[in-house]
């Protein structure tokens, strides 16, 4: 109930409460529980009889949707394309294979905010970027579906941190297919990535 709430709003800035028990054809007691919810975690707000999303949640309008989305993440060697930092992943898809580290960008990030964060938060290192290598969007199947995609900033880091690397070639088997590829393909490319800023009222 309440994602479909929330769906309301994207052809609309604000709406009354009656305009939204109209538009879902839902019982007013519940439609007051589930906006009553929505406030308390700070999605929507209501000013006199208008109810609105609020500012800091502006940032959902592209992901309210019934459909699922591609997931943009940055993938990060340090190394080259012999020897490189890998760790063993605990989560699915990929679960206790050996894979490049890498995260979601978050909001306002640049390539580089999301390299120190992610070096930093995840494996305590700090690193820089030195650049983009390449983007790649990556269909994980299974049983003849899709369950996954992810758009893949593949790029390089460096780090003055004595940390250790990882033989790739010998240790090919344990490595994620789609990230030995990009070791073994990309890691001497280069690409230019531009941060466009759009200003809104």
């Amino acid at each position: 109930m309440e994602k479909k709430i929330t769906e309301l709003f994207l052809t609309r800035n604000n709406l009354k409460f009656h305009e939204i028990e109209k538009a879902l054809k839902v019982r007013s007691n519940k439609l007051d529980y589930h906006l009553k919810k929505l406030i308390e975690k700070n999605i929507l707000k209501k000013e006199d009889e208008f109810y609105m999303l609020t500012e800091s949640s502006e940032s959902l309008i592209p992901y309210i949707s019934d459909k699922n989305a591609t997931l943009p993440v940055v993938l990060i060697l340090i190394g080259d394309e012999k020897n490189c930092f890998l760790y063993e992943r605990v989560k699915r898809p990929y679960k206790n294979l050996l894979g490049l580290p890498g995260g979601r960008i978050l909001l306002g990030e640049d390539i580089n905010d999301s390299v120190k964060r992610i070096m930093k938060e995840k494996h305590g290192v700090n690193a820089d970027l030195k650049k983009i290598n390449s983007i790649s969007l990556e269909h994980i199947e299974k049983n003849n579906k899709i369950i996954n995609s992810f758009f893949l900033i593949y790029v390089s880091a460096k780090t003055k941190e004595n940390i250790e690397l990882t033989e790739v070639n010998s240790n090919k088997t344990r490595i994620i297919k789609s990230d030995y590829n990009l070791i073994k393909n990309d890691s001497i490319r280069e690409y230019n990535l531009n941060i466009i800023k759009s200003l809104i009222k």
